[in-house]
């Protein structure tokens, strides 16, 4: 039973630290209401513990994220948001950024009665290695040619380049493939 006080506290501290992002990021925010202009696009797990803009160190406005769950792009949410990434904010880098100590492969890992949606797509890549985090990021990168056609055509004609990594929550490092 959800403690409707608790929630309430939740929300009040929330909106505090709000006014204070507000305050400190005023100048930042007024910048970037005419648009955005990313040079980076990051497909990265829903994790609360892996944020691309603290990893890389990035301010508002530099890095355009999409998060699912187990960096998954097998979704039409996910494919097309890319897509847009691509597209119209012409990102000329894509990376897919997987992270250890993932919930989204270890719920996988634990499942293997499930075999559909996100927890099946994540089993399908088990087969290509031990290292299941690493698995699932090589089958993400391999598939994405093929679950859209506007991602092939972008790195075809030299518009994009695409990267896997691995962030090591534990020391904070980045690891391209």
């Amino acid at each position: 039973m959800t403690n409707k006080k608790e929630v309430q506290q939740i929300i009040d501290e929330l909106l505090k630290d709000n006014k204070k992002y507000q305050n400190k990021n005023t100048d930042e925010l007024k910048k970037h209401v005419a648009g955005q202009n990313p040079k980076v696009t990051v497909l990265t797990c829903s994790d609360s513990r892996v944020v691309p803009e603290y990893i890389f160190n990035k301010k508002i406005g530099e890095i355009f994220v999409v998060r699912v769950a187990g960096n998954v792009a097998f979704d039409s949410s996910v494919i097309t948001s890319l897509e847009y990434a691509v597209e119209h904010l012409k990102t000329p880098l894509l990376i897919i950024l997987g992270h250890t100590h993932c919930g989204a492969v270890n719920a996988a890992e634990s499942s293997p009665d499930i075999n559909d949606g996100l927890i099946g797509e994540i089993r399908e890549s088990f087969s290509l290695g031990k290292d299941h985090v690493l698995s699932n990021l090589k089958r993400q990168l391999d598939l994405i040619h093929m679950r859209s056609k506007v991602i092939s055509d972008a790195i075809r004609k030299d518009e994009l380049v695409l990267k896997g990594a691995i962030y090591y929550l534990d020391t904070g490092e980045v690891k391209f493939l």
